[in-house]
């Protein structure tokens, strides 16, 4: 595991604050399913009938506020802990008339009680925490007995690997290509599984995609990049390499 920048705690919230604000000044996508994990989530959920919904580690609340417009159906809270992102997130809700609730939260401490949501989402969030199991106890902690999870975030088992051993070489801060993060954590897809089984949550699917296969100097990434195959087969011999994972599963009952 490899934090960017700095261990000290408060200067990782200013930083992400600072983060927020430059990239609320560079503009969103017009939707988030542009991103794969916020892609793979949706469709998912489109097998949910509807409830309560936790999203941990929702930055300036783009997905909660599109999924909110989506699927009215499902009662939606959204938690970050930068105080600058959550501003952002009210002041777009105020302007959407956006029934979102957002707070401002640890993921390691979330502020609710046990067995509160039917559904919690986090995507993208869990490689940016200082303590990854401690995530996965609070996701299993809040989400009602019998209720589900989405969980996305990177796995570098890929070419990717060559950008980390860079930054350890160079003792710079790892780019994942998207800009260089105040926190970011290295592990593989069967960390995040120990994770979440650790937590007593019970995985039914993993997926991948976007197969980075190798890095060059001056040779663009994406021309050595598969984001997605269209045999069965080929997808589950991929699986193990994708850079963007998605595990889908619930919590068993009491």
């Amino acid at each position: 595991m490899q934090k960017n920048n700095t261990e000290n705690a408060a200067d990782v919230l200013k930083d992400y604050d600072e983060w927020h604000r430059q990239r609320k000044r560079a503009g969103e996508p017009e939707s988030p399913l542009a991103h794969p994990w916020y892609e793979a989530v949706f469709r998912e959920m489109q097998h949910y009938p509807g409830g309560s919904v936790l999203e941990v580690g929702c930055g300036r609340g783009g997905f909660a506020l599109w999924l909110s417009k989506q699927k009215p159906e499902f009662n939606i809270t959204a938690l970050d802990f930068s105080d600058s992102a959550i501003a952002i997130a009210k002041e777009l809700a105020a302007e959407q008339q956006s029934a979102v609730q957002f707070v401002v939260g640890d993921a390691e401490a979330l502020p609710f009680a046990d067995h509160s949501f039917d559904l919690v989402v986090s995507c993208e969030c869990m490689e940016h925490v200082p303590h990854p199991p401690q995530m996965a106890q609070e996701l299993a902690r809040v989400l009602k007995p019998g209720g589900k999870f989405c969980l996305t975030t990177p796995s570098y088992l890929n070419g990717m690997l060559l950008a980390w051993m860079q930054s350890w070489l160079s003792k710079k801060p790892f780019n994942s290509g998207a800009g260089v993060q105040p926190r970011e954590n290295f592990y593989f897809f069967w960390n995040i599984r120990g994770y979440l089984r650790q937590a007593g949550l019970r995985i039914e699917r993993m997926e991948s995609c976007n197969y980075q296969w190798l890095l060059l100097p001056r040779v663009a990434p994406a021309k050595l990049c598969t984001m997605h195959f269209q045999s069965r087969w080929a997808r589950w011999l991929a699986r193990p390499f994708g850079l963007h994972f998605s595990y889908f599963g619930h919590k068993p009952d009491a």
